[in-house]
């Protein structure tokens, strides 16, 4: 089974889960709500070592990108993170490592501070070395903007004629010697409010871009019911990245969102690119061109069973 076949599997049992869940699995992010009324939104991603992060990486790198992509996830739905947990199952010889084990703490922490989000818990284990992968997973939680009337981005409310865009760059996000901006991404959290707040209920849906952008709008699409017309040409791309590169590659960790009518999206917004880039319409699924011309690609997206 692969990754995205299992967690649709995972979500045919969303009818089962209870009232209290107002965002079941599907989006960034899971929203319930507490027995006072009290919303939360909750979420969990992980890095694994060899997979995510190179396996030699340093544990500052891991510290850092295991918040950082639980925070894009936050960003992708305009919200507010207010605390994380970390957890880790590091071989024997990092554990009584005690140069690298704090280091990758301190990093964590770090990084989750730098959005004024406490680390207030987590738990770490160990495994014999050889046994398996480091692993490492960040669990953020979060509430709705009340500047927005508590208002939650979803993935399912793009219309028939509203705009496609992304925020910064795309493609090559990772250098062959394990470098590149995957490591030093900034999740767009901030913007993401600020978008938010500029456009209203225009902001009409949002997803993070980790497993590539082509993917991630046929995500989307599919669960907004629409079709998506992306002008693969329009697509802002880093340096080296071709067309299919900045459809495909993946940990971009930028935002891609949909803008009603009337909805004005300037250029940029706080130094970051914002960029048009396709188009709504009736029906379902991702057609992509360039310069009028069809765009196939081999594969739309990074899968973790790949």
């Amino acid at each position: 089974m692969r990754e995205f076949e299992l967690i649709e599997a995972i979500r045919r049992s969303n009818p089962d889960l209870g009232p209290s869940v107002i965002v079941p699995p599907g989006d960034d992010l899971g929203m319930v709500r507490l027995p006072e009324g009290t919303e939360l939104l909750a979420g969990v991603d992980q890095v694994v070592a060899g997979v995510h992060l190179a396996a030699d990486a340093p544990p500052e790198a891991y510290g850092r990108k295991v918040v950082n992509r639980s925070l894009s996830d936050v960003a992708a739905m305009a919200c507010i993170p207010v605390g994380a947990l970390v957890t880790a199952v590091l071989p024997t010889e990092l554990m009584s490592d005690d140069e690298w084990s704090l280091a990758f703490a301190k990093a964590a922490r770090e990084a989750a501070l730098a959005f004024d989000v406490p680390l207030f818990g987590g738990d770490v284990a160990t495994f014999p070395m050889g046994a398996g992968a480091f692993t490492a997973s960040a669990t953020v939680l979060a509430v709705p903007d009340g500047e927005v009337g508590g208002r939650v981005v979803l993935r399912n409310g793009a219309s028939p004629g509203d705009r496609l865009y992304v925020s910064g760059r795309f493609g090559c996000s990772l250098d062959v010697d394990g470098g590149g901006h995957h490591l030093d991404f900034v999740p767009r959290v901030e913007l993401a409010r600020r978008l938010h707040a500029e456009l209203g209920d225009a902001l009409t849906a949002m997803i993070d871009v980790s497993d590539g952008l082509a993917s991630e709008i046929g995500h989307l699409a599919a669960e907004s019911e629409v079709s998506i017309s992306l002008d693969a040409g329009a697509v802002p791309r880093r340096h080296g990245a071709d067309a299919i590169r900045a459809l495909s590659d993946g940990e971009d960790y930028e935002l891609c969102f949909t803008v009603g009518p009337g909805g004005v999206v300037p250029s940029e917004l706080d130094g970051v690119l914002l960029t048009r880039v396709g188009e709504v319409d009736v029906g379902g699924g991702v057609v992509m061109h360039e310069d009028g011309r069809p765009v196939a690609l081999d594969r739309t997206g990074w899968e973790h069973a790949e």
